[in-house]
């Protein structure tokens, strides 16, 4: 029987397969999704600018903004975790890929809301954003608990990260996975998974970054929610 963190990122997976293949329609608004997710990666790159110009913490920022939140890209990593997933079970701890799972989880909820966003811009005929369009988009296609879900679960897995980087065993096996995976063609997958962990062992406080990220998206959500002007500190 598998063990529960398997059978978790499986499903996540799939979720984000799906997601991949609504994508991939010919009726999906690909534009106004690609406009959005530049608008919120320059949004992201400007709320953390403080942190992206110290070196203990550049690589994390880098790492949200270019892996985790890095465009359509997602699917051909996914399609390779997919496919690795019975060496990664026989391999990692269970722990290490319920982890992982709560990773794909939050990939999920973001896309899922972007979706939705640029469904809505579609349809408004909207081809730019600015901060007032941006929050009228935010609050038609987003709901407080699930955006809250998603802003907790960003604090929750930065602190398991952390745990991660601290296990040498995770370190090692995940270094063992090097060679099979480029020689079977999952480079760019096994360079995600050492640049996510590499980024978290670098970082010389843990704390100080995870809440002021967990801080920043909450207090911004909020003031969305509310209609503020300048909900991220900024025009």
């Amino acid at each position: 029987m598998d063990k529960t963190g398997a059978v978790r990122l499986g499903q996540m997976l799939a979720r984000n397969k799906n997601l991949a293949g609504m994508i991939d329609d010919n009726n999906f608004p690909l534009a106004a999704f690609e406009i959005l997710q530049t608008w919120q990666q320059a949004r992201l790159a400007r709320t953390y600018d403080d942190f992206l110009q110290k070196d203990a913490f550049r690589p994390a920022v880098t790492f949200f903004l270019e892996d985790l939140y890095g465009g359509l890209g997602f699917r051909r990593r996914d399609e390779d975790m997919h496919r690795v997933m019975p060496v990664m079970k026989r391999f990692l701890p269970d722990r290490v890929l319920y982890i992982f799972s709560e990773a794909f989880e939050l990939q999920a909820i973001s896309i899922e809301y972007d979706m939705k966003m640029a469904g809505y811009m579609g349809q408004s005929e909207y081809d730019f954003l600015d901060m007032q369009r941006y929050g009228e988009v935010y609050r038609a296609c987003s709901d407080p608990p699930g955006r809250e879900r998603q802003i907790q679960l960003i604090r929750q897995l930065g602190y398991e990260l952390g745990k991660l980087v601290d296990k040498p065993m995770v370190n090692r096996l995940v270094r063992l996975l090097r060679g099979p995976a480029y020689a079977t063609g999952f480079g760019q997958l096994q360079e995600f998974l050492e640049a996510g962990l590499g980024c978290f062992r670098e970082m010389d406080d843990l704390a100080l970054f995870n809440e002021q990220v967990y801080q920043r998206e909450w207090s911004a959500m909020e003031k969305l929610f509310a209609g503020e002007e300048a909900p991220f500190g900024f025009e």
